[in-house]
């Protein structure tokens, strides 16, 4: 996720491509089915494993897997577009979705869903929504991501003296929590910070606060962002953290480390509570030795209401594939129970289908004890608006004026009258 507007700046690209009509035909001969994907080794190798077991059952149809690292994701797709070789499979992220769906890229899967009677609804309906605009299903899902997580130390809350938080918490505990578990030398230098976040993520604050982005997320006419009395108040809690209750360590602080990532000042007992969503469970369980560890939701806003920004993903076909057929046969393997099953497995993601989260396979009793947390948060998740220019306006319009607020040389309320005139001139762009 933190690496992800690398990804999504390269869409903008592969939109010019589209628009031009510059993507061609696979020149694959027969049924040779290509599955271009990104991920973890563990990742991969479920869908590996998965895709012999589907080339050892169709001996007419052969698939193969396009590996490509993450950050190239996008870039590798746009070589292969312009060339005429494009994949039939891609795998699509719930926050990509929106510009390959609006640059028409995507196979609509209405009809292949209706004719295989294709059962959506053991799916959690908030991600098969994502993937599905004016009633017409473009990607079937594979996970769910609510970025809504508060992995803790208990091993620093018992020193600290502080009750391990639980799923009703609130704004005032969360931070009455945070002073408490900072520890300092006898210098008065931190050595434990209370909150870090994975990544600069003031949306978790702003989508818990209630706060919104557009007035619609999938017919967007213009930016609430500004204007929006809750997305301010969600902007001025995460700088107060910093700012005034000084329990999570500042931009400069982070960049004082010298590139330290802040999963690894969890991991080395240097920070007490960490926002994420689950994926880094499979790494904190191989490499935390020396204290216990356990989730929670993030904490209530004082109105007593939340909600998650969220991530997930899943398969869809590209338009242009010449063997849509097959590709849709693919797609229904890769994504269905055994796939599911597996992906629960390995504990770094949520399946989207919901029988495989609530099952022994994924609710393992291993740490986080606290795991099916992950269930409730679905009903609190949030996603941004369909949007051509979304990460453009997030990235390059809203960041650099929230950075003034997070060094604290600015308040959140005149970071939006900064906002408002810029986001009035950008509105959203939806064909």
């Amino acid at each position: 996720m933190k690496n992800l507007r690398r990804v999504l700046a390269g869409v903008a690209c592969l939109a010019v491509i589209l628009g031009l009509g510059l993507y061609g035909c696979s020149k694959n001969s027969g049924t040779v089915i290509h599955i271009s994907s990104w991920g973890t080794p563990e990742e991969n190798q479920i869908l590996s494993d998965l895709i012999a077991d589907y080339n050892k059952a169709h001996s007419g149809i052969t698939v193969q897997l396009d590996r490509i690292p993450f950050n190239e994701y996008v870039t590798k797709l746009l070589t292969q577009v312009a060339g005429g070789e494009a994949p039939d499979v891609i795998f699509v992220e719930a926050n990509n979705f929106a510009p390959l769906f609006l640059r028409g890229a995507l196979e609509p899967l209405n009809s292949y869903i209706q004719t295989d009677h294709v059962d959506l609804s053991g799916y959690y309906p908030q991600v098969v929504d994502r993937f599905t605009v004016d009633g017409q299903t473009y990607v079937i899902p594979r996970d769910t991501a609510p970025i809504g997580l508060i992995f803790y130390n208990k091993k620093a809350f018992d020193e600290a003296g502080v009750p391990y938080p639980t799923d009703d918490w609130d704004w005032a505990t969360f931070v009455a929590d945070g002073k408490k578990l900072v520890k300092a030398d006898a210098s008065g230098k931190v050595t434990r910070w209370g909150f870090i976040d994975e990544w600069p993520n003031p949306d978790a604050w702003v989508c818990d606060a209630g706060g919104t982005y557009t007035d619609s997320v999938k017919h967007p006419t213009k930016w609430t962002y500004a204007t929006d009395p809750n997305t301010l108040k969600g902007i001025q809690f995460r700088s107060d953290l910093m700012n005034k209750y000084k329990f999570m360590m500042t931009p400069a602080g982070l960049t004082a480390m010298g590139g330290m990532g802040t999963s690894d000042m969890f991991v080395n007992g240097q920070v007490a509570m960490y926002l994420s969503g689950l994926w880094p469970t499979p790494r904190f369980r191989q490499q935390i030795k020396d204290f216990k560890w356990d989730i929670v939701m993030m904490p209530k806003n004082p109105s007593g209401g939340r909600a998650f920004p969220t991530g997930g993903s899943g398969y869809g076909i590209l338009k242009f594939s010449q063997h849509k057929k097959e590709a849709w046969d693919v797609v229904k393997f890769i994504s269905g129970e055994e796939g599911e099953k597996r992906l629960a497995a390995t504990g770094l993601a949520q399946p989207a289908l919901m029988a495989d989260v609530n099952s022994p396979v994924f609710l393992d009793g291993k740490d986080p004890q606290n795991k099916k947390v992950v269930i409730e948060a679905m009903k609190y998740v949030q996603y941004f608006p369909i949007c051509k220019n979304w990460f453009e306006v997030h990235d390059s319009i809203i960041g650099p004026e929230l950075d003034k607020v997070w060094s604290g040389t600015e308040t959140a309320a005149e970071a939006m009258e900064h906002l408002k005139p810029l986001l009035a001139n950008k509105p959203p762009e939806t064909n």
